[in-house]
């Protein structure tokens, strides 16, 4: 998952302990939390560097102030790291110290969002110019690991997807590192994918190309004109190609009718992401 989006120049170095104990969580969210972590740190090295990720089991202190079992997961990077102030503000949403269109501000809140429905917790430990650890903290599980119901289900749709439904989604996406989130997550479900980053060069894409079986679009974008605009001119003209909206800010789509386009809340996983796409096609 990771190779084809952190590039040649990032390192990945995975080391993972023995015996890990059983956890409960999302896997979907899960694999977006590792992914975005990743791409975090490989966009706070620029030059080159490495990824460490290690997992083991720990003994840390419980809510209740008493020992308790977790699964440690840490994502460290040899990046340019953070300051104090940037670090007390990570976790919040919209929050980046990225160029404009460059970072969505969403990672890390998903990460810490994760973390607090599996129960368990998130830290951050960085110094500039030296690099950043985050550390996953998901409580063991006494149970037996099984295959979730819900897993099976969400396997049964990619599944589908990949086989029954596969075809070629146009993207229109003017973040990078979104863009670049989404395009693994469609690959995964056996999409070929066709990216744009503007309103203007999604019509062109159209116009080109009759291979287009469904177009994911983001509301807010440059160019003047927005995503729910594009997705009504894209209906006019092809009325056989679906259309999914994805946003960050709910009121972003105020202005659409009940029930006129199908709307994909950012950050979102590759479980949400089949639902959708297999709710429109």
């Amino acid at each position: 998952m990771l190779d084809g989006s952190l590039g040649g120049h990032i390192q990945v170095q995975v080391h993972i302990a023995d015996d890990i104990w059983p956890i409960v969580v999302d896997a979907g969210e899960m694999e977006l939390a590792i992914l975005n972590l990743c791409l975090n740190a490989r966009d706070a090295m620029p030059d080159g560097g490495v990824i460490q990720i290690r997992v083991e089991n720990v003994h840390e202190q419980g809510e209740d102030g008493g020992p308790a079992e977790f699964v440690w997961i840490s994502i460290a990077d040899t990046g340019h790291g953070m300051s104090s102030e940037v670090q007390s503000r990570a976790f919040e949403p919209f929050f980046t110290t990225k160029d404009i269109g460059k970072g969505s501000g969403l990672g890390l809140p998903q990460v810490y969002g994760f973390a607090q429905q599996s129960a368990g917790r998130v830290t951050i430990a960085s110094e500039v110019g030296t690099g950043t650890t985050v550390t996953i903290l998901l409580p063991r599980s006494l149970r037996d690991p099984v295959i979730a119901t819900k897993v099976v289900e969400a396997a049964d749709t990619a599944a589908t997807l990949d086989t029954t439904h596969r075809g070629r989604a146009l993207l229109v996406e003017d973040d990078k590192e979104v863009s670049e989130l989404t395009r693994e997550l469609l690959g995964s479900l056996g999409f070929a994918v066709t990216h744009v980053a503007s309103a203007d060069a999604a019509l062109r894409a159209l116009a080109e190309s009759r291979e287009i079986d469904i177009v994911l679009s983001d509301v807010m974008m440059p160019g003047g004109v927005s995503g729910l605009e594009l997705a009504r001119d894209i209906r006019r003209r092809h009325p056989g190609i679906p259309v999914i909206l994805t946003t960050g800010y709910v009121d972003s789509v105020s202005g659409m009718t009940d029930g006129e386009f199908d709307v994909l809340l950012k950050p979102f996983s590759g479980e949400a992401l089949a639902k959708a796409l297999g709710s429109v096609r």
